[in-house]
Order: structure tokens, then C-alpha cells, then sequence
């Protein structure tokens, strides 16, 4: 992924820039909107939490 790569600040933007595009054509596909994605993002941020502290599950195992 590019963005890991970034080395300025503003190629990390660009970077997310792309990802955004990505995003938004990933939603349409699926037959969403961009708003309701932020919505379902939104909800599972306010019952998990979100990403802010850097902090996220890497594997799990079914039991």
C-alpha cells in the first residue's frame, strides 16, 4: 500500500486521497451510499470503538 510508504505528510494525503476514491467506488458497487457507509462506520465505532488510538485486532479464532 502506498500510504504506508508516504514520507511527507502531504503524499500520505494524496494516498488517502486514492483510498477515498476507492472507498466511494466500493460503496457504489455494493449499492450504498457514501453516507449510509459513514452511518454503519459510525455505529460500529460507538459499539467497538474506533481507530483513534492506533489500537486494532490483528487475528482472531472461532471457537
Amino acid at each position: 500500500m502506498e500510504y504506508e510508504g508516504a514520507i511527507t505528510s502531504d503524499n500520505a494525503v494524496e494516498e488517502l486521497a486514492d483510498l477515498l476514491e476507492l472507498i466511494h467506488t466500493a460503496a457504489k458497487f455494493h449499492g450504498v451510499t457514501v453516507g449510509e457507509l459513514g452511518a454503519i462506520r459510525a455505529e460500529k465505532a460507538a459499539k467497538r470503538g474506533g481507530f483513534e488510538e492506533r489500537i486494532y485486532l490483528v487475528e482472531a479464532e472461532d471457537d
